[in-house]
């Protein structure tokens, strides 16, 4: 069942792609690409087998690299219908390892709800371990604030846009936002670039839901994603085992709750200083989640 669902989506990507030289190249259109005339025949065929050999190259390459095409062309998919959004939310609920000196690897459980306006305005509410905390995003200021400890913390003059104060977040302030990777333009073309394998491994079926699932691994990492086998490809649940790391500490996270285009109260995203709450010091680390 596997090879005939790779089978299927190789021919189909493989069908696009002809389509897409047929739509630059129609055979009763009396002028083509660059306006290259259609009775000059010599010129058409260099530019057809130029763009054809393009292709053939890049398949090759994906080949080398032990890339397949099937997942790309899913992965594709789902960054195409994320990266379109004006706005979404979803739930996250993720579980992760974290080192301690006496005890190693210690499994640890988040549940993250997560509004975003694209392209300046995100709400994440944590509830982890032991503690609670929000994090706001306006467009001019992000604040953190915990529940626990009532206190908040602000970083003025952010980025311009979420997804860099995403970027942000994770490499300055050692804080990841859940689900942000799928967001990133780039996604896919980051996995081609880095990847040193790449399988649609079939279907599976977790808690009624049907999704593709693929597994890759790089130089740091070996990663699988379970997309949903539907009109939209969303994803659904996703592993990673960091094996650059000592003990290979593992991350895992579903999402589910998803809702696309939706209205968004503006208010969401103001912070209102809570009675009492002590103002603090967001400091640069590498080690905060």
């Amino acid at each position: 069942m596997a090879a005939a669902v790779k089978h299927f989506l190789v021919a189909f990507f493989e069908l696009r792609q002809a389509r897409a030289l047929r739509l630059l190249f129609p055979l009763d259109n009396q002028f083509t690409l660059y306006g290259v005339y259609k009775k000059d025949n010599a010129m058409r065929k260099k530019i057809i087998l130029s763009i054809t050999g393009f292709l053939l190259l890049n398949v090759t390459m994906l080949r080398a690299q032990n890339l397949d095409t099937a997942a790309l062309y899913i992965l594709q998919r789902m960054n195409s219908t994320l990266k379109t959004l004006s706005s979404c939310s979803l739930h996250v609920q993720a579980f992760y390892d974290s080192p301690t000196d006496d005890l190693g690897l210690i499994k640890r459980v988040k549940e993250e709800t997560v509004y975003a306006h694209f392209p300046n305005q995100l709400f994440i509410d944590t509830k982890g371990d032991n503690e609670r905390h929000v994090l706001i995003y306006d467009g001019k200021q992000l604040t953190y604030y915990s529940y626990d400890n009532n206190s908040y913390g602000t970083i003025d003059n952010p980025p311009a846009t979420t997804l860099e104060t995403i970027q942000l977040l994770s490499n300055t302030y050692g804080i990841e936002v859940a689900a942000a990777d799928f967001f990133y333009p780039s996604f896919v073309d980051d996995i081609k670039t880095t990847a040193i394998s790449l399988s649609l491994l079939g279907k599976s079926t977790i808690d009624g839901t049907e999704c593709f699932h693929i597994a890759g691994k790089d130089s740091t990492m070996s990663y699988q994603f379970w997309i949903r086998n539907d009109a939209l490809f969303l994803p659904y649940k996703m592993a990673i085992v960091y094996y650059n790391r000592p003990g290979s500490p593992q991350y895992e996270a579903s999402y589910s709750d998803w809702n696309l285009n939706i209205n968004i109260p503006s208010t969401l995203f103001d912070f209102v200083v809570p009675p009492n709450a002590e103002k603090i010091v967001i400091k640069p680390t590498a080690v905060q989640q």
